[in-house]
């Protein structure tokens, strides 16, 4: 099969989708495909070298390098000439233009088959205050929230209002971003604080999310087809799980299968299944929760596209339950037929 990798793009996590792709490629060729590495944020010369794979890091994207990007590169790239034989793209573009519908739409429109989860379900996944409205409808537990826009980081009448609502320690994030990009946690809130916190989710974002903290064990969820994975739990040495934390070998502990009673294991994979169907996904995603003292899990969101390396969580989930990475990856072009 001819298979092209969609990687880098044009978001903040385009480092880390390089990454993901660099394994994909390398795990497809093991299985015999045909592929090629193609980085959007290219245009219509999106074709990425071996020695470019070979030399990718997981370092943070500065502002300068995504400003030099514009999103009608991706149009050129997927309307180019370099998809005139592949037979599916397996998109590994994490964040904005990758994870949120839009080259969904285009591969739509061409009439090239892709991995993963549709249009409409990749845009409704990206967005959270979206994605929680859905999980209320379906009895899935999700922490409070309320939306807000850059601007109003100067309205303190509606930032203390805000922190009245919310009651508590909180998380402040971009609403359709991910790997904790432009994220605050604060543990105790002034309105200057939350200001500033709004101000920084703001640069990446025009809709904030600011959401009630659940303290307590930091679980996820892949689910595979109509299945869940063994249950990740993610402890970070110090911190919380940030970018940094992510991404720097060593700074944080994974404990897969997570030591969870069966009764907790099994409604805690049963809610990650039903949050995968409730917003339409396919193939596979990976579901965050927050889990109390009180062994009462909190759904924060859906990855339609997660980290994808050898060592990222989805791989790690599917080697506990016996699959490899290149049969993983098999798999997920399987389940997106």
């Amino acid at each position: 099969m001819n298979i092209a990798v969609l990687l880098g793009g044009l978001s903040p996590e385009r480092n880390i989708s390089y990454l993901s792709g660099r394994a994909a490629v390398t795990a497809l060729r093991e299985r015999g495909h045909s592929v090629v590495a193609i980085d959007p944020a290219r245009g219509a010369n999106g074709a990425v070298s071996d020695e470019e794979l070979k030399a990718a890091t997981a370092n943070e994207v500065t502002a300068e390098e995504l400003a030099s990007f514009s999103p009608l590169r991706l149009m050129e790239c997927i309307t180019s000439a370099q998809f005139d034989n592949i037979d599916l793209v397996f998109i590994l573009l994490h964040g904005q233009y990758g994870e949120d519908g839009y080259v969904q739409s285009l591969l739509d429109l061409r009439g090239i088959p892709y991995t993963g989860s549709t249009m409409l379900a990749s845009a409704a996944a990206m967005d959270k205050g979206l994605s929680k409205m859905l999980f209320q409808v379906a009895g899935i537990p999700t922490p409070y929230w309320v939306s807000v826009t850059p601007e109003q980081a100067d309205d303190a009448d509606l930032l203390n209002e805000v922190i009245k609502e919310i009651n508590g320690p909180m998380v402040i994030k971009p609403n359709d971003q991910g790997s904790t990009v432009g994220m605050t946690i604060l543990q105790r809130v002034s309105e200057e604080d939350l200001a500033t916190a709004v101000r920084l989710a703001g640069q990446f974002t025009t809709s904030i999310l600011i959401e009630r903290y659940i303290p307590g064990r930091e679980l996820t969820v892949a689910v595979l087809g109509n299945e869940a994975l063994p249950i990740i739990e993610i402890e970070p040495k110090e911190g919380y799980y940030d970018y940094a934390n992510k991404y720097t070998k060593g700074k944080t502990e994974y404990h897969c299968p997570a030591d969870l009673s069966e009764e907790v294991r099994d409604h805690v994979q049963n809610l990650a299944v039903a949050a995968h169907h409730i917003l339409g996904c396919r193939a596979y995603s990976r579901i965050d929760f927050r889990l109390t003292e009180d062994n009462i899990p909190y759904c924060l969101e859906v990855n339609t596209i997660p980290g994808f390396t050898e060592t990222s969580l989805v791989p790690m989930a599917a080697r506990a339950a016996g699959i490899e990475f290149a049969e993983l990856c098999e798999e997920i072009i399987r389940l997106s037929e």
